[in-house]
């Protein structure tokens, strides 16, 4: 009996343990091809140096702030200018694309720091300057 107890238990415990295949986040055109709202700019001038917070520097208007990405799986993105809306509109567009762990936005080199399909953290290597970082962090909405 004790033996049967204990192999049930194991048998319940590795079913528990088991994911969801469609709980799994994919990183390929499709899962990334949705509308983000941009929630940070970090920067780093160098690779030691600690993030400093650039959304404020980048965007000191308000308006500037609250627009959403969308990337669509055809590779264009449009930049909404959304709440608060600016003079003139923040409103952009353009081309991207993806591989592997990186993505190219208007022929701009990225790398796909993380992904979990509702957060996208991206980064531009020597963003102003050599061996500086940008950080973007995109909240799926």
């Amino acid at each position: 009996m004790k033996k049967t107890t204990v192999f049930i238990l194991s048998i319940a415990l590795l079913f528990s343990c088991n994911k969801d295949p469609k709980d799994e986040c994919t990183t390929n055109v499709t899962s990334l091809s949705t509308t983000y709202k941009i929630t940070a700019y970090t920067y780093k001038p160098t690779p030691t140096s600690p993030e400093q917070d650039y959304f404020v520097i980048l965007f000191p208007d308000a308006c500037d702030r609250d627009n959403n990405l969308t990337l669509s799986t055809n590779g264009t993105y449009v930049i909404t200018d959304a709440g608060m809306v600016c003079t003139p509109s923040g409103a952009d567009n353009g081309l991207w694309t993806f591989n592997g762990n990186s993505m190219t936005i208007d022929g701009d080199p990225t790398v796909i720091e993380s992904f979990n399909c509702q957060t996208l953290v991206i980064s531009f290597a020597d963003f102003m300057t050599t061996g500086d970082k940008m950080k973007i962090t995109l909240v799926k909405q």
